[in-house]
């Protein structure tokens, strides 16, 4: 009941805003000075007298003029715009019960004396800002990802891309650190590819992409890190502002003639809603979020096996594969920040995510080496995960009145629950009747348990000239309980009937699992000379992981401890106001997470296997990068030419079940002859892999409502031999490009058209084919652009699906898999009063040196 009074209490408070707090309005127009002609887009601010901090802004409408709601006290009026010298009204802006609007007429603003005829293009946000150590995506204006979710924002960033199993990565590499607001992912999910699933496209704000972090960040990722930015705490304007999105599509399945549809539905639906509010007055902001939906896919595969020994093939199966999934899911989020005076603020949040995962494929097989179907199987397989996850958060900050001087905390901790079941049935048949002796029932159940918690201490202290030196702590704990249930059931030939279920033994596992990182960093940075800046740090780490299997007590348990520097260095010089180039240096690390570990089975449709290494150990990178940023009128060029070099390389290694290759390749297991001829995949360590490449991101704004968007990366990648590789080097050249074109049409009017290509390439032990898929999206701004309507069509051709080959002396496999599209979905989004406008945070001054997650 306590709840329910706060969550009505809150509602309350919010819909009487304008009843306990009396607001007064500024209007005004705002023109050129030359051809006295309307300002559209121009910024208007509110500021504080005291230390010109923002309280309350609006930008113009197309006729110029703008209206600002604020409440009664003395304020400075600014009005800044792309091109133009920016203005400050002669005299305070003074708001009270007798004089509650104030209508400041005509302002006349000037062009610089640098103002290009062309300037007015750059109005609006690049899509990419270069910042001393990072990447700034900002996803607002990018239209294809309407009515998607987090998933779909990373496809489109440069360099950034998903593979069929939901892997990130970066660069073409899956060691990848991935964070949320600044935080690990890991403190609201412990499966990546369904908390992105679970984040609506709507409440991203932007992506944060750092190819070589500096000491503050966990240097976790070997090529580096992607922070996903959320819309939250962005209070802009004083009283209640919010947006609402809503959402609903599907794939196109019917246009596939041979969609079985006795067991997929030709309707896959996707919706998505999400809410989005503030209320904020001078000394608190109030935050609220929530969404709810389902996102539905399909795919069609089929995978070609042929197994051998001793050269002579021992089957030859033929798959035809048919899977649908969806994932519901839904989040509250509300907290409250607090603004104690001018130095001190407070925050509070508390977040609950929970959502059902749900899967199931076909699979047609038979055996080309058996004409008469007498090995021909089909298996099913059915699973559900229900997952709840518990957030809350604590941040405080402290200015002090030496400018750039911040101290900041900032804890979180987390708690998830996570139940699951699976089905799983093989049945051969022989001319389309069941063939009983080769039946079987596998049941899965599981239970998981985690908490982790996540603590860090920041300050910030400048010195000198333009330099600072920032020193911290973090501290990061996770405690997991894993447990996995199988039950299987077989044919009695004995009896002639199915026996009851029975407990896999062998299969089943209880694993639990304890990680901690404790860490302090400082680093030192300035201008040394004009033009040349640099920043070093460096960061000690200690860490623990400990784990073990209840069930199997004789396996190995994990207890290791690791001391570890990282050190850091960023030089940048600026050539001129056009270009400027940035050299930098980290050493990273990759830790083996508790699915690296844990040596629980996981038996996949298809005839495979997937199971953790508990003896496996970091692994170690030296990352080197040169970039170059050149800006001409209309066009803006980045080049980065990148080398790392990885020691004690993870790899995921995989090789066909049977008891000589189990004991050779993982001798920890347990051998099951029940899983002879399945393709098993597990982590080992190898040898010194390096990884050299380069990448290129063009903008060109070819007309003023045409701008496109190219990227492209080309690295080569080499591991040195090793026993597990025969002692052979293995060497892969791998390219990939991504494009945007955004028009800005009359009346309202957005055209968006992405696309991406990856090249074919030679990995490890398989060779990939090449993908490419484009994406078309169409908006209108409407109800005087308060409302947006969107209609997006993912995988316009049909072209988007995956495919690889692998030869080696135990098999030879080919598979094929192409998503259901293409995918049509609309999508409307409405603003309350003027929506979600960023305002600096009150945790940072307004320039924060582009060193800031929020953590």
């Amino acid at each position: 009941m306590k709840a329910w009074k706060f969550v009505a209490l809150f509602c309350a408070m919010l819909l009487s805003g304008n009843v306990l707090f009396a607001q007064g309005k500024v209007t005004g127009k705002v023109i050129d000075s030359k051809s006295g002609s309307a300002v559209e887009y121009a910024t208007v601010a509110l500021l504080r007298p005291a230390d010109s901090s923002l309280v309350n802004g609006s930008v113009t409408s197309s006729n110029g003029s703008f209206s600002v709601s604020v409440a009664y006290g003395k304020y400075l009026l600014r009005v800044s715009f792309m091109g133009y010298n920016t203005y400050y009204h002669t005299s305070t802006i003074t708001l009270s019960q007798s004089n509650p609007t104030l209508n400041v007429g005509k302002i006349k603003i000037f062009p610089a004396a640098t103002m290009m005829d062309e300037v007015v293009i750059t109005a609006e946000r690049s899509m990419v800002e270069y910042q001393l150590d990072k990447r700034v995506i900002n996803v607002d204006k990018n239209i294809v990802t309407g009515g998607g979710t987090a998933t779909d924002i990373l496809e489109t960033v440069p360099s950034v891309a998903i593979d069929n199993d939901g892997n990130v990565t970066l660069r073409g590499s899956t060691n990848v650190k991935v964070l949320i607001n600044g935080r690990p992912y890991e403190l609201l999910s412990s499966d990546l590819e369904s908390l992105l699933e679970q984040i609506p496209a709507s409440t991203v704000e932007n992506v944060e992409v750092i190819t070589n972090p500096s000491a503050k960040y966990d240097p976790e990722g070997m090529s580096g890190i992607i922070n996903l930015k959320l819309k939250e705490k962005t209070a802009g304007a004083l009283g209640l502002n919010g947006v609402a999105n809503l959402n609903v599509g599907t794939p196109l399945a019917f246009l596939f003639p041979s969609y079985p549809s006795e067991f997929m539905p030709a309707i896959i639906p996707t919706a998505m809603g999400s809410i989005n509010l503030n209320y904020t007055t001078e000394k608190y902001n109030l935050f609220f979020s929530a969404d709810a939906g389902v996102r539905s896919h399909g795919h069609l595969g089929h995978t070609d096996v042929e197994r051998m020994f001793n050269g002579v093939a021992t089957s030859h199966d033929s798959m035809d594969n048919y899977s649908v999934g969806s994932n519901y899911m839904g989040s509250l989020k509300f907290g409250g920040e607090y603004y104690i005076n001018d130095k001190n603020t407070i925050l509070l949040s508390y977040q609950l995510r929970g959502g059902k995962r749900m899967h199931g494929s076909l699979i047609d097989s038979w055996d080309i080496l058996y004409p008469d179907d007498s090995m021909s199987y089909r298996q099913t397989d059915t699973s559900s995960n229900f997952s709840l996850n518990h957030s809350f958060n604590l941040n405080y900050t402290k200015k002090f009145e030496e400018k750039d001087r911040l101290l900041t905390f900032d804890a979180t901790f987390s708690m998830r629950h996570r139940d699951g079941e699976g089905d799983q049935i093989q049945n051969y048949l022989f001319n389309d009747i069941a063939n009983w002796h080769n039946y079987y029932e596998r049941e899965s159940e599981t239970h998981n348990q985690h908490k982790s918690m996540n603590v860090q201490l920041n300050y910030v202290h400048p010195f000198a000239k333009n330099w600072r030196l920032e020193v911290g702590y973090e501290g990061r704990g996770m405690w997991a309980d894993q447990n996995s249930i199988y039950n299987r059931t077989e044919y009695d030939p004995a009896t002639g009937i199915l026996m009851d279920p029975y407990f896999d033994a062998t299969s089943s596992t209880h694993y639990f699992h304890r990680q901690q990182v404790h860490a302090i960093y400082a680093t030192v940075g300035g201008k040394i000379v004009e033009g040349l800046t640099a920043q070093a740090g460096l960061r000690g780490e200690y860490s623990n992981v400990y784990g073990y299997d209840v069930n199997h007590p004789a396996s190995d348990t994990v207890n290791k401890t690791y001391w570890q520097p990282y050190p850091t260095l960023h030089l940048s010089y600026e050539i001129n106001k056009d270009q400027s180039i940035q050299l930098s240096y980290s050493r990273r690390v990759r830790r083996p997470q508790m699915w690296d570990l844990n040596p629980y089975m996981d038996v996949r449709e298809g005839m495979q296997l997937s199971f953790g290494n508990p003896s496996i150990d970091p692994e170690f990178t030296n990352a080197i990068e040169l970039s170059y940023n050149i800006g001409f009128k209309t066009v803006n060029i980045f080049t980065s030419a990148y080398y790392r070099q990885t020691n004690n390389m993870m790899t995921r290694y995989g090789f066909v079940w049977d008891e000589s290759s189990a004991a050779h390749y993982s001798w920890w297991m347990p051998y099951n002859p029940e899983y002879d001829g399945y393709w098993a995949s597990t982590w080992q360590n190898l040898n010194t892999g390096t990884n050299y490449g380069l990448e290129v991101i063009f903008d060109w704004q070819v007309f003023k409502w045409w701008k496109l968007n190219l990227s492209v990366n080309l690295f080569e990648s080499t591991i040195e031999g090793t026993e597990l590789l025969n002692n052979e080097d293995k060497q892969a050249f791998r390219a990939s490009g991504k494009f945007s074109s955004f028009m800005n049409l009359p009346k309202d009017w957005t055209v968006q058209l992405s696309g991406q290509y990856r090249a074919p390439f030679m990995d490890l032990q398989t060779e990939m084919w090449p993908s490419y898929w484009v994406d078309l999206a169409v908006k209108k701004d409407v109800l005087q652009k308060r409302g947006t309507i969107n209609i997006r069509i993912g995988d316009v051709f049909r072209t988007g699906g995956f495919g690889h080959e692998t030869y080696n002396e135990q098999m030879n496999r080919v598979m094929s898999s192409r998503r259901i599209s293409p995918t049509i979905s609309v999508g409307f989004s409405y603003k309350i009063n003027n929506g979600l406008k960023q305002k600096p945070k009150a945790n940072m001054e307004e320039d924060d040196g582009g060193e800031d997650y929020g953590m």
